[in-house]
């Protein structure tokens, strides 16, 4: 699309929308488009504007009197209404006026039915200006501070951390700190949308308006819920010369393990008591070893024999700071740092599986075991270990110097065939390339390979772990790799 034909469609679709508004009555003025909706208990004049990126962002509206309209989680700062969410951008579907007047109707219906199940967005952010302050303000399990009253202390990268205290009597004016107090709202119906609905709000005994005016706290805390839901939010706030209280929203974060895997998945839950062995922790078993930790699995046993060397680092989870170490170790201390998993839940064996003993250990002391070694033996060795215990195993591998990954389910499960073999054409294999001081050459294996190779890998190892198999047999797939193309 050019420069021209992007003007004439954003033309057309305005011109299309307003002809639109037209026949339903609506008029034009300096403020945008105005008309009435009727709804169950009446009806509301309102006033229809566009955004500056009208039609990939829907009109505005707003009521001629805002409190004609009651206040609820459903409109804006300024009283506009909230009429499209987040999820609900599909096909750009406003931009046919009758469509759009529809859906505000909508909306007023629900307005005057109280929003029954209205979905708990903690969005109460929206309700309060920004800060100009823009260090990021991260807080713990506000539970954990029962007097209320908190002080944070400047972190690394611009943040600010959560802590007890007060500020003293004889703070410095050089300090850093800054001090506050944590308000439980409860459960609002209505947002607060400033100071005044905030302090009504407040237990009067706290005096938080004298400890404000006497800048002895300069942040309020407050926690609030919606339904079964909590949230928060930090505010910044200072006394003003005709006796008030201003008030700014900081950009805060919670910083619990709850937040942090909060966007593990819907499963996650599940995994956390999951036992899981990898065998073979090279590039393939560490990436798989991260996203399953981020999945929610928390133990694991890591089992490989090797260390990392320079050149495995470009294809590995572990950076240069891990050379020389085995990469059992490498990997359990990337984990430990970066995901903030117990170290005592994952445990080294710094050792190849080189007997049926092994083998059985590792299958009946863990849930599952994944096999990452890319060895034949390894692989065959765990598979006849499986049948034997009556368990299964996942072995994943890159084949075909990346050209091939595959997914396999030893033994497969009751009733299905095994995946068949799979190859590529010799005469695509690019020349071997060696390294000096190894005895066995080079894979052109590129990065991206490995990462998707070990996504698909956790898909199947989730599903057999939460009893919903992705598929009994496993999954080949074969890429086409640009950089075989001449």
């Amino acid at each position: 699309m050019t420069i021209a034909e992007y003007d004439e469609y954003v033309a057309y679709s305005l011109q299309h929308f307003e002809e639109g508004l037209i026949r339903a009555g609506f008029v034009e003025g300096e403020t945008g488009w105005r008309g009435t909706i009727a709804h169950p208990d009446g009806s509301t004049e309102v006033v229809i504007s566009f955004r500056a990126r009208f039609p990939f962002h829907p009109p505005r509206v707003v009521p001629v009197d805002p409190d004609s309209v009651t206040w609820s989680w459903h409109r804006e700062l300024d009283g506009a209404l909230c009429l499209v969410a987040e999820d609900d951008h599909d096909d750009l579907w406003w931009t046919e006026a009758s469509a759009f007047l529809e859906h505000v109707t909508a909306w007023f219906e629900q307005a005057d039915a109280g929003w029954p199940n209205d979905r708990p967005d903690l969005d109460l952010e929206r309700y309060f200006r920004s800060s100009e302050d823009g260090r990021l303000y991260l807080y713990d399990d506000l539970a954990g501070y029962p007097n209320g009253f908190v002080r944070f202390r400047p972190g690394s990268n611009n943040t600010m951390r959560i802590g007890s205290g007060t500020r003293p009597p004889k703070a410095s004016k050089h300090s850093k700190d800054r001090f506050g107090y944590i308000a439980d709202l409860g459960d609002i119906d209505v947002p607060p949308r400033s100071w005044q609905d905030v302090a009504a709000r407040v237990a009067p005994d706290v005096d938080l308006d004298r400890r404000i005016r006497n800048h002895l706290v300069d942040i309020v805390v407050l926690i609030y819920r919606r339904g079964m839901h909590d949230g928060a939010i930090v505010l910044e706030v200072w006394p003003t010369k005709d006796g008030g209280t201003a008030v700014r929203r900081l950009r805060a974060a919670s910083d619990t393990i709850a937040a942090k895997t909060a966007r593990a998945g819907a499963v996650a839950p599940l995994l956390h008591e999951a036992r899981v062995a990898i065998v073979g922790v090279g590039a393939l078993g560490s990436f798989t070893a991260d996203l399953l930790v981020r999945a929610g699995v928390r133990h694991l046993t890591l089992v490989d024999d090797d260390i990392v060397m320079p050149g495995n680092v470009i294809r590995h989870l572990v950076g240069p700071e891990m050379v020389g170490l085995s990469k059992v170790t490498a990997v359990r201390r990337h984990l430990i740092a970066r995901h903030e998993i117990a170290a005592d839940d994952i445990e080294e064996l710094d050792d190849a599986v080189l007997s049926g003993d092994v083998a059985m250990e590792l299958l009946t002391s863990h849930d599952l075991v994944v096999d990452t070694s890319a060895d034949f033996a390894t692989t065959a060795l765990l598979h006849v270990a499986a049948r034997s215990a009556r368990k299964r195993i996942v072995s994943a591998s890159i084949q075909n110097d990346g050209a091939t990954y595959r997914v396999d389910l030893l033994p497969p499960l009751e009733g299905a065939d095994p995946l068949p073999s799979s190859s590529v054409d010799v005469d695509q294999q690019p020349a071997a390339a060696f390294e000096a001081g190894c005895g066995s050459p080079i894979s052109p294996t590129p990065p991206h390979v490995v990462v998707e190779a070990a996504s698909v890998t956790v898909r199947h190892v989730i599903g057999l772990l939460t009893g919903s198999p992705v598929h009994s047999s496993g999954e080949v797939r074969n890429l086409v790799d640009l950089a075989r193309t001449p």
